[in-house]
């Protein structure tokens, strides 16, 4: 299976070119259509549970306040998008067409973000996300891990600098969990075309070298060559070894499954996607 649908949530922040600008760069490689989507929230949904003493002006003063910051995020999301076709060269389009070539369109949906988005996803083959940091963006962060954990697609998460060229040399993390296979079939369009494909396999209590071996000769059977790697992490984590060894092997896109332990395990102990989440410099398709 191609990549043929790409979404890529906008809401008004620097990040939203970065977002556009990778989703537009992995449309070329499949020919495919980038839905770039506004989710506006519902001003009722910005008014707290109704207490004592909170009257029905103080009510519509905050549902003013929230549609204002809407409509002005929604103003710059726009101005975001534009800019980005128009620096790419690429065409507005509505819907699916005989026509060839990159297209994308804008759409605008009324709700919650963490709530709309997941939804959307599901319509696409690849969701697209700027590096996004919990600690300088919360919003953003919690719809990218809804999406993750929602959507039932693979995430690609573009670092701040751009992508430069993606998928000629792919790492690939396993450890035989539900969300590493879902990662693989979810990243097979990249695998397929990939010069090099480097499977990374953490040597550890819960990991055999095995593992590695089966899913390279699975890989084999799709024509996909690999590299297999066994890696032993010492004191630092395993995250940061896994993005440390990606960039010593030169390769351009990490794969990996996302929150194999629960998410609030990982947000108490920390954990290998939450430090790829916040920490990664390379482009990452995730997924759970």
């Amino acid at each position: 299976m191609s990549i043929k649908s790409i979404l890529v949530p906008v809401a008004g922040s620097e990040s939203d070119p970065v977002a556009l600008s990778a989703a537009i760069a992995v449309a070329r490689l499949f020919d495919a259509h980038v839905d770039s989507l506004f989710v506006k929230l519902d001003p009722r949904d910005a008014v707290p549970m109704l207490g004592e003493g909170m009257s029905g002006a103080m009510v519509d003063e905050i549902m003013r306040a929230a549609e204002n910051e809407s409509d002005s995020h929604l103003t710059a999301a726009r101005r975001h998008f534009e800019a980005v076709l128009h620096r790419e060269q690429v065409d507005l389009r509505e819907g699916p067409s005989a026509v060839g070539g990159v297209s994308a369109r804008w759409r605008e949906v009324v709700g919650r973000a963490e709530e709309v988005v997941p939804l959307e996803g599901r319509f696409a083959d690849l969701l697209v996300f700027a590096h996004t940091e919990i600690d300088r963006d919360a919003q953003a962060y919690a719809t990218l891990e809804t999406a993750l954990l929602s959507a039932a697609r693979p995430l690609l998460l573009a670092p701040k600098a751009g992508l430069g060229r993606i998928g000629k040399s792919i790492a690939l993390a396993w450890n035989g969990s539900a969300e590493s296979a879902r990662a693989v079939a979810g990243a097979m369009p990249f695998l397929r075309r990939a010069d090099t494909v480097y499977v990374l396999t953490a040597e550890t209590s819960s990991t055999q070298p095995a593992t590695g071996r089966r899913i390279a000769e699975y890989l084999a059977w799709h024509d996909v060559n690999c590299q297999l790697t066994i890696v032993k992490p010492g004191s630092e984590p395993v995250g940061q070894m896994l993005t440390n060894k990606t960039a010593e092997l030169g390769a351009d896109l990490l794969v990996m499954g996302g929150y194999g332990h629960s998410r609030m395990r990982e947000l108490i102990l920390g954990g290998v996607t939450r430090y790829v989440l916040g920490h990664a410099g390379l482009p990452v398709l995730m997924a759970h």
